[in-house]
């Protein structure tokens, strides 16, 4: 298992439609797969606006309950 890296995973990614800069408020949730990818890292305010915009399903999850599911790792989408 790696080792978590919240430093990471510490802000939002939700990028506003004619912006160039995420939120970077204090991401409270991950947005991972099923099969365990994570996707972003996001505030509780753009977590429901990421639906429109990640094709596939995926599960929205508590910092917390990401890590215990061995969250750190971010996947090839993330440059993991």
């Amino acid at each position: 298992m790696t080792t978590p890296q919240r430093e990471l995973a510490d802000f939002c990614e939700w990028l506003a439609d004619g912006t160039r800069r995420p939120c970077y408020a204090q991401a409270s949730f991950v947005l991972v797969r099923p099969g365990g990818q994570t996707l972003r890292f996001t505030c509780a305010e753009h977590a429901p606006a990421w639906a429109s915009r990640v094709q596939g399903r995926y599960l929205v999850l508590e910092r917390d309950e990401w890590e215990a599911r061995g969250g750190g790792y971010r996947g090839r989408m993330l440059g993991g």
